[in-house]
């Protein structure tokens, strides 16, 4: 598929109700996906902002974004698959505990058929992993919640 082609397709799906178009072709596969309500931001702050009524709940509210500056959120900085590991049958870049540095690899992700290493920008401790290995991610998708060191 060439550039006149993929710009064609994205017009399309543009003029369309289609919220979420994948093809697959000649071992490429192309992922589009739009929101009607406009660009999704950070998913989790939007849940927390969210106004209750009842008192403990607008308590717990205002500690989570709190806790929330404490941990760095790494976002996937390209589309593609998320992989864990260098090889099916290798141990992990990285898993919930371990320590990391700016320069740790945690991730590999396939754009194109080409296997790009993500390196941590924070140094801290992994909290979480956020995506399944294997799985398809988003530009901006959230991957790793790290506890920065102070």
């Amino acid at each position: 598929m060439n550039i006149k082609e993929l710009r064609e397709l994205i017009e399309l799906i543009e003029q369309s109700n289609i919220e979420e178009f994948e093809m697959e072709r000649s071992g490429v596969r192309i992922r589009i996906r739009k929101s009607l309500t406009g660009p999704v931001v950070a998913q989790a702050p939007i849940v927390a902002k969210t106004p209750s009524t009842d008192s403990s709940e607008s308590t717990l509210t205002e500690e989570t974004p709190e806790k929330e500056e404490t941990n760095h959120i790494f976002t996937a900085p390209i589309v593609g698959t998320f992989y864990l590991t260098p090889k099916p049958d290798a141990e992990p870049f990285v898993k919930p505990g371990d320590h990391v540095t700016e320069s740790t690899v945690l991730c590999i992700i396939e754009a194109m058929k080409i296997f790009n290493q993500i390196e941590c920008e924070v140094e801290g401790d992994i909290i979480r992993i956020l995506v399944e290995n294997g799985q398809p991610v988003e530009y901006g998708q959230p991957l790793f919640e790290i506890q920065v060191n102070s």
